[in-house]
């Protein structure tokens, strides 16, 4: 009887440890995952910016002015289906990941949303149309797509990223892990 029981114990055993993924293999399962998502956000701003507006000429009697205020909410991280895992250095319990550099993902400017501050317009002169509302409002965007480098987001979500990898490979067992980006 406690030779079929030890038998029981040991095939159980080997069956469990027989089972079990590989460190390497688990690893590899994540990334797949982590690929399939295509995004991975690691950070999100919110920014107010104030739209000016002057319509000022010489062949017009008097002015128009204009002034919004506005907010972005603006999304950068790592667009992970540029990832490629033959970035993935594996030796032992140690790993080296490439990624892909952070970018901005996404950009939410709703025109609803933007509240209209001062308006001035002169007596002989109309009021601002919609559609030159919305023009303004669409150099205000491209100010803030191309103020992004000056912003900070995308050196957050460097830092996040390098943060949420390094936190995931050591669940997953690394004791030593490198993080670049391409």
């Amino acid at each position: 009887m406690k030779h079929n029981i030890f038998f029981y114990v040991s095939f159980l055993l080997l069956l469990f440890c027989s089972c079990g993924e590989s460190l390497q293999q688990r690893t590899e399962s994540k990334m797949q995952e982590l690929a399939a998502m295509s995004e991975l956000g690691t950070v999100e701003y919110t920014v107010t910016k104030v739209i000016k507006g002057a319509d000022v000429s010489w062949y017009t009697v008097g002015d128009r002015k204009i002034l919004f205020s506005c907010q972005a909410k603006l999304k950068a991280g790592i667009d992970m289906s540029e990832f490629n895992p033959q970035c993935v250095i594996i030796n032992g319990k140690s790993i080296e990941i490439t990624l892909p550099q952070p970018k901005l993902l996404a950009m939410n400017m709703p025109a609803e949303e933007a509240k209209l501050v001062y308006q001035k317009v002169g007596v002989l002169r109309k009021d601002f149309s919609a559609q030159e509302r919305n023009e303004l409002l669409q150099l205000g965007e491209k100010d803030i797509l191309e103020d992004v480098p000056n912003l900070g987001i995308l050196d957050d979500a460097r830092s996040n990223a390098e943060m949420f990898f390094k936190v995931l490979l050591k669940q997953l067992g690394y004791e030593q892990i490198t993080i670049k980006f391409a």
